[in-house]
């Protein structure tokens, strides 16, 4: 036997393969440029149908570091642990076959945890669209320059294991593998977090990430036994037991209901615009009876949201499991009271985006709103800021989603938010729609979150005007005549403050879908959604 195959290395790589016969060489190439090189690849074929498993032969004769193997499809939990079982570095990494990454990849992990001592080291990721090859920053150690506490980790990380480095004593002394289920990280990455002795951060991007490739397991997860309308339950609730079996459960049992809902309320968001109607309706009651099951004394709360995207993000923080069937964004009062009636079409490159827009002409709010039967109505008026356009026999709402879609009719005169037409449209609009709701839902409780666009982004270090801060100001004086017409109008309605949320009311300079205004940041976003719960309890 050669003898570098013979001496143990520091480091094994686990890579399960199936069907990335086009992406495996950009991995592979990027494991070998390296700048540590004391490690083994174990390639494990499972079950490839596209000439991936002959690939790996290929790259196991052109280096020994290589050892290649191959197995039924079983999908990429068994391949890993067939790799768990194979390892024979003291150090394990765990890469995805379509993805790469830098060069200083394991040289930077690797130091850390020796350097340390620690059980586990993990780095920051660029997520790469395949589409458009666009590259965005992922920060995974924590928020605006601050690093996560534990329980924070555990709940708000970026629930991946290929943005790390473990000491392989981690899986083998907590008797941690990988489950066979959909959402598999999801059942033991927080648990690793829980069990390891100390947990490095790495603060640069070094995995590289592929994101909508046609064929992925992430784009069309493989159910595995479970049943579809169920999918994602398992791995929660392996990650329980793992907290039960390690005698932690007690420990963190609030952190673990936390991380349940938040994880559930995501997968709804997934599932959202990727199933029929019925099957979603069935997955979201699912969902609801395994939360009530586990933890029964959980509180519960149906709402709808009427707003711009960030006030998502804010309810999110909420301890509810949250239900995307009850968003609307990219709406505007004007347009919910003045329908454009007529069947009008249109399509966009954002699924999410086309669901809202078409919920908008159809003027689904108010079906759906008399079918939710919300405890709760919470609104902020941030898509308000957008003009309004003439269409048919009413008005649609010229926002980011508008000016990205395509509709089968034209539309006509675009109607400035600043002038005095819209001004009086939009108080007309603001009255006729709290009459409605009263009238339709006369024990509804509406929350306003008196919410603002941004004038400074950064971290909790330093913040930087926007260039466009007059702008800013002109649409906030706006906003604000909107609220206090709203609450002078509406005798049923309870006022958050957000803007006075505490010291950091501005745009992450990170956040990965742009530094714009209408967006926040996570920590005011937190502190902002436990005044609406207060708000609730009062």
């Amino acid at each position: 036997m050669d003898e570098q195959k013979k001496k143990a290395p520091a480091v094994s790589i686990i890579i399960p393969v199936y069907n990335v016969f086009e992406w495996l060489d950009q991995c592979m190439e990027s494991v070998r440029s390296q700048t540590f090189s004391d490690f083994e690849i174990l390639l494990i074929d499972d079950g490839s149908t596209d000439g991936s498993g002959l690939k790996c032969r290929e790259w196991e004769k052109r280096d020994c570091r290589i050892r290649a193997f191959s197995k039924v499809n079983e999908g990429p939990s068994k391949a890993r642990n067939l790799g768990l079982q194979e390892a024979r570095g003291d150090y394990l990494v765990f890469l995805d076959a379509d993805d790469w990454i830098d060069e200083r990849y394991l040289e930077l992990l690797y130091g850390r945890l020796t350097e340390t001592g620690a059980d586990m080291a993990e780095c920051d990721v660029y997520r790469v669209n395949s589409e458009t090859d666009t590259r965005t920053y992922r920060v995974c150690h924590g928020i605006m320059g601050r690093t996560y506490s534990l329980e924070e980790h555990m709940k708000y990380g970026y629930t991946a294991i290929w943005k790390c480095m473990f000491k392989k004593e981690l899986f083998v002394r907590n008797g941690i593998v990988f489950p066979d289920c959909h959402s598999e990280a999801r059942a033991i990455y927080p648990l690793l977090l829980a069990v390891s002795n100390q947990v490095e951060q790495i603060q640069s991007a070094l995995y590289y990430y592929r994101i909508f490739r046609k064929g992925s397991l992430t784009a069309s997860p493989r159910p595995s036994h479970e049943n579809e309308n169920t999918i994602g339950v398992k791995a929660l609730e392996l990650l329980l037991e793992g907290f039960e079996r390690c005698g932690l459960y007690e420990q963190y049992k609030k952190t673990l209901e936390e991380i349940v809902k938040l994880k559930l309320s995501d997968l709804l968001s997934v599932f959202f615009y990727r199933k029929e109607e019925e099957d979603y309706r069935e997955l979201e009651r699912n969902y609801r009876f395994f939360v009530s099951e586990q933890f029964p004394d959980s509180p519960d709360c149906r709402y709808l949201t009427l707003g711009g995207y960030n006030l998502n993000k804010i309810v999110g923080h909420m301890n509810f499991l949250h239900d995307p069937y009850g968003r609307f964004n990219f709406s505007s009062l004007i347009s919910l009271m003045n329908p454009v009636g007529e069947e009008i079409s249109c399509s966009h490159k954002n699924r999410y985006r086309e669901m809202m827009l078409k919920r908008e002409i159809q003027n689904r709010f108010w079906t759906i709103l008399e079918e939710f039967k919300p405890e709760y109505l919470i609104m902020n008026f941030i898509e308000e800021r957008f003009d309004v356009i003439t269409c048919g026999t009413g008005y649609l709402t010229k926002s980011d989603a508008f000016d990205g879609a395509e509709f089968s009719a034209a539309c006509g005169e675009i109607i400035s938010r600043d002038t005095k037409e819209c001004q009086n449209l939009w108080e007309q609009s603001g009255s006729a729609f709290i009459r409605r709701v009263q009238e339709l839902c006369p024990r509804l409780k509406i929350i306003l979150v008196k919410d603002y666009l941004s004038e400074t982004f950064g971290d909790i270090y330093s913040q930087k005007e926007y260039p466009n801060l007059e702008e800013i100001r002109r649409i906030n004086r706006i906003l604000s005549g909107y609220y206090d017409f709203f609450e002078k109008n509406c005798r049923n309605v309870k006022l958050v403050e957000a803007s006075e949320a505490g010291p950091y009311y501005f745009t992450d300079k990170q956040y990965e879908y742009g530094v714009i205004p209408s967006h926040l940041n996570e920590l005011v976003n937190q502190e902002i959604a436990k005044r609406i719960e207060r708000c609730m309890k009062a």
